[in-house]
């Protein structure tokens, strides 16, 4: 899965990488995103490339529970099948703009954090979904991050782990109307990534800062 991620990206490098786009909203540096915060997006509307910032999770109402709840991830193997994703993937997707992300693994019954990334810290997209919901009787754009199974590399931190893409292919993603990522899910730049861990202090969301990503020694 993909539960935090960094986006410190400046927007004007993205500006630079997509000159035909219109910025609408740009959030500052975050090196600890959780759900619910905003997030950095790049999509199309009526062919037109928009940069704006969405909040991160779908929201749901539970019938068996009887409570409203959230989903921040979308499995690619059932994207299509979905009723909650379906939709979302055949006409709104979008890319997440990020600089890598976090991912605990267990060692020793303790779960150890470790942050994935382009050495270091390049920038990368993931592949989302993002669709309109009303929450407290307002409108909000919502966004879903896409996951796939893990590569082999990664696979020692987690057997999941985001779809990413270079500024190519997320280009190609976003006018993809024959979903090939269904098919062909691996980016040119997957073999690229590396990792290392980093302090428990990401575990707690209010810690954001530079902090963040420094490694650590085990």
């Amino acid at each position: 899965m993909c539960g935090r991620f960094t986006s410190t990206e400046d927007k004007e490098n993205i500006i630079k990488l997509f000159p035909n786009s219109k910025v609408l909203n740009y959030a500052h540096n975050s090196y600890n995103i959780s759900p619910s915060n905003i997030v950095n997006i790049i999509y199309e509307n009526n062919h037109k490339l928009l940069i704006d910032t969405f909040i991160w999770s779908y929201s749901f109402f539970s019938k068996q529970y009887n409570v409203t709840q959230f989903v921040i991830n979308a499995r690619i193997e059932t994207i299509n099948d979905k009723y909650l994703f379906k939709e979302s993937f055949t006409k709104r997707k979008c890319l997440i703009i990020a600089n890598g992300y976090y991912e605990w693994k267990n060692i020793n019954n303790q779960k150890q954090p470790y942050l994935i990334s382009i050495p270091r810290n390049e920038l990368l997209f993931f592949g989302g979904i993002w669709r309109e919901e009303i929450r407290d009787n307002k409108k909000m754009n919502v966004v879903c991050i896409i996951t796939k199974e893990a590569n082999e590399n990664l696979s020692y931190i987690h057997n999941r782990m985001p779809l990413i893409m270079s500024h190519n292919e997320g280009l190609d993603f976003l006018n993809d109307d024959k979903n090939e990522f269904l098919r062909k899910n691996k980016s040119i730049i997957e073999d690229d990534l590396d990792f290392y861990p980093v302090s428990k202090i990401v575990n707690n969301p209010k810690n954001n800062d530079e902090n963040c990503l420094k490694e650590i020694s085990l």
